[in-house]
């Protein structure tokens, strides 16, 4: 009895179930890497721009120690690589033109923007950029800037001499290096910490002058930075560089 002839088993290819199951499978293995992913880069970001930050506030207060006084916001509309991009605005006989504007990041040599590629906002008392400085300080007047623990909230710093402000991973408010404005979004206590520029070409603070926003913690439409200047530390550097008496 002969054998039947041999036959190579046929290659059986995947149906379209099987193929859309590993399609599904592979669909939610890359999905829980880049979640957790997508956090590390967040948490990184925040992460650089404070240890940012940390640094122009001792930039800050170094410009004060040599100089007696803080330097004048940046125009925040001129584009970077233009003339004047970073640098301290224009006075008025010794006195900032605009209180309100972008970090003068040229002229205290720091990072112009945050991990997220936007620039700081910053605003300054009058009393402490005065140039030179009229000395002495009226201890019961200095510092006109407040910082409030929402819009309208208690007060977190009062009689503060300056305030820097990253405005975090969604920009609502913030400057571009282009020197345009992005949205200032909804948040009530985002929109406090914008700088905002008015129809006659004046930076001022946002919708309550000179009062703005650190919260204790971000919000899923809060994430702004702030940092700012205490009178008292600002004091002991001017007096240990001789500054003040």
């Amino acid at each position: 009895m002969k054998n039947p002839p041999f036959q190579a088993p046929k290659n059986r290819g995947f149906t379209l179930t099987e193929l859309a199951v590993v399609l599904v499978i592979i669909s939610i293995l890359i999905g829980g890497l880049l979640v957790p992913l997508s956090s590390q880069i967040d948490a990184r970001n925040s992460h650089d721009t404070r240890a940012a930050m940390a640094e122009i506030r001792e930039a800050l207060l170094g410009f004060a120690a040599a100089k007696g006084y803080f330097p004048c916001p940046a125009i925040p509309t001129i584009a970077s690589e233009s003339p004047n991009a970073g640098l301290e605005g224009g006075r008025n006989a010794g006195s900032c033109i605009h209180p309100a504007g972008v970090l003068p990041w040229a002229t205290l040599a720091v990072a112009e923007k945050d991990a997220w590629g936007r620039r700081y906002s910053y605003r300054v008392t009058p009393e402490f950029s005065n140039a030179p400085p009229l000395l002495p300080f009226n201890l019961s007047s200095i510092g006109d800037i407040k910082v409030l623990s929402s819009a309208g909230g208690v007060a977190v710093a009062t009689v503060v001499p300056a305030i820097v402000i990253s405005h975090g991973k969604n920009g609502n408010g913030a400057y571009t290096a282009e020197g345009t404005q992005l949205p200032e979004g909804s948040d009530a206590d985002e929109i406090e910490n914008r700088v905002l520029n008015t129809s006659t070409g004046v930076w001022s603070d946002g919708a309550v002058a000179k009062e703005f926003v650190k919260r204790v913690a971000p919000t899923v439409t809060y994430d702004d930075e702030v940092v700012w200047i205490a009178p008292g530390v600002l004091f002991n550097r001017m007096i240990t560089a001789g500054k003040l008496p």
